[in-house]
């Protein structure tokens, strides 16, 4: 044997066992990804399906609650399918609103009355201002 020669390596190279290593990190995040959608994807998909079924059955009034979950603090407190409307209340002030949703499919924009039925907001023919947010509430993004 030559003195100048380099000994022989035993075992993988730095290479391979790093490769191995996140190979084994990638495995275990796709297992625990995996446990995370079996345990919460049923209740999601469940309200999924329940969406689904209410826009096939009416999308105007799906489309309405929709837009009023989407409001911080926002309840619902009864739906009147007959006239189209929805009664909610917002926030701390806890006074009803009603919106109707009737021609959202055809373009028109919803109208939301409050409790003395005037039209809020900035609507064509608006008499009473917004809704303020419930305190604590982060103001909405400005738009781009």
């Amino acid at each position: 044997m030559n003195e100048n020669q380099a000994p022989q390596k035993k075992g993988m190279s730095c290479l391979a066992m790093g490769g191995i290593g996140c190979l084994v990190l990638l495995i275990a995040a796709f297992l625990g990804g995996g446990a995370l959608v079996a345990k919460f994807a049923p209740g999601v998909m469940d309200k999924i399906k329940e969406y689904q079924k209410e826009a096939e059955a009416n999308p105007e009034k799906a489309a309405a609650k929709l837009g009023i979950k989407m409001i911080p603090g926002a309840k619902i407190v009864k739906e009147d399918d007959a006239k189209k409307e929805i009664t909610f209340t917002v926030g701390g002030t806890q006074e009803e609103l009603t919106m109707s949703y009737d021609g959202i499919n055809n373009g028109n924009k919803p109208v939301i009355k409050n409790s003395k039925g005037e039209i809020m907001g900035n609507q064509p023919g608006a008499t009473a201002p917004a809704v303020k947010p419930a305190e604590g509430t982060p103001p909405p993004a400005a738009p781009n």
